[in-house]
């Protein structure tokens, strides 16, 4: 018994002497790096022991040999929980934060967040400690002060090697049986304009990333700030304009997932959403509808197969003489609404509004 343990225990050594470190990262990259490091080592450690000396044996041949010997896969369970559960002290409130009294009032340590999925966690520390650092990446995770993200479906992939490919209850941990999708750079999925009333406001903005903040007067994290579209010597904004852009703050995220794209409202103003999808199909201005989205709520403004299938049906008659029609573009107003339930009637009398121009559905 105790050969074994000292086996298991040198091929756990082994693995983590194999980690990817620096990467030729900058000086303040490795830092976060380390501090990324020292956060992640816990989880990290307690997944290789959970493997058998067979997994351990699979996994070092794999990382020691820079993928030369990539071997089978390293199954676990996708949430990263030992058999039986992760029972311990303290637990969670029904809100997800973390409970740190006890029932008789007394004041507990924090719980710490859960560790990330675990073929993720592999990834970071044994091939790519540059992904703390890409900002194509949503987040879901936190760690203290450093937050690591992991990456969409889109853009981490395993290959036609991995055996769990389909696997909806294990995954494979093996960091070589994955690849990173090349974002080229060349087909933005969409561009944002930014308007107030009838005047487009600086440039076009094209977005690459699968997420993009979009903020009012201060930056509140990366992504547009829409002060920086009018920074320009001829911006003469009107006054309700002025007041409305106050009020955005921190704005929204505008992401791509699951073959539509969402909004969610992350300011303390509400939204006001158009789209063709959320409409039913095209229809004339005089019948459309303007959905009020409220902060902290989230909404899927466009709908890639209903598109395909609207773009299909006849337009309505009414069409005709409504001049032309963008079928992939999503209008967005901050703090006020436009339509036929609103004074205001079109979206040109609203002091802050956004277009949403999507690359046309195939």
């Amino acid at each position: 018994m105790f050969m074994f343990r000292s086996r298991k225990s040198n091929l756990v050594k082994r693995a983590w002497k194999a980690r990817k470190i620096g990467l030729a990262l900058a000086n303040d990259q490795q830092q976060l790096q380390r501090q990324a490091e020292q956060q992640l080592k816990a989880p990290a450690m307690q997944l290789l022991r959970r493997l058998t000396e067979s997994q351990l044996e699979l996994l070092v041949a794999a990382l020691e040999s820079g993928g030369a010997e990539p071997g089978e896969c390293v199954l676990v369970p996708r949430n990263g929980e030992s058999e039986g559960g992760g029972g311990g002290g303290g637990g969670r409130g029904v809100d997800g934060s973390a409970n740190n009294h006890h029932s008789n009032g007394e004041v507990l340590a924090p719980v710490p967040p859960p560790p990330p999925p675990p073929h993720l966690l592999m990834m970071w520390l044994w091939r790519w400690p540059d992904l703390f650092h890409q900002h194509q990446l949503s987040s879901h995770h936190q760690f203290g002060s450093y937050q690591p993200e992991p990456p969409t479906a889109a853009l981490i992939q395993s290959l036609p090697c991995c055996a769990a490919r389909n696997d909806h209850v294990y995954v494979c941990a093996n960091p070589y049986h994955w690849a990173r999708l090349l974002l080229t750079g060349t087909n933005p999925w969409c561009q944002v304009a930014y308007w107030e009333g009838r005047v487009r406001v600086g440039r076009l903005y094209p977005v690459r990333t699968p997420s993009l903040n979009i903020m009012g007067d201060i930056p509140h994290g990366e992504g547009l700030c829409l002060a920086s579209l009018s920074a320009g010597p001829d911006y003469a904004p009107t006054e309700q304009s002025k007041k409305t852009k106050e009020k955005i703050g921190l704005g929204l995220v505008l992401y791509q997932e699951g073959g539509g794209v969402w909004v969610y409202n992350r300011s303390d103003i509400p939204l006001f959403v158009n789209s063709p999808t959320l409409d039913g199909g095209i229809h004339p201005r005089s019948s459309f509808n303007v959905h009020k989205l409220p902060p902290g709520h989230l909404i899927n403004i466009f709908d890639y197969d209903k598109a395909r299938l609207y773009q299909k049906l006849p337009l309505h008659p009414d069409l005709v003489h409504e001049g032309p029609i963008d079928q992939n573009s999503v209008r967005v107003s901050f703090a006020k609404g436009w339509g036929r339930n609103y004074h205001r009637q079109e979206i040109t009398e609203c002091p802050c509004w956004l277009e949403i121009l999507l690359v046309p559905v195939r």
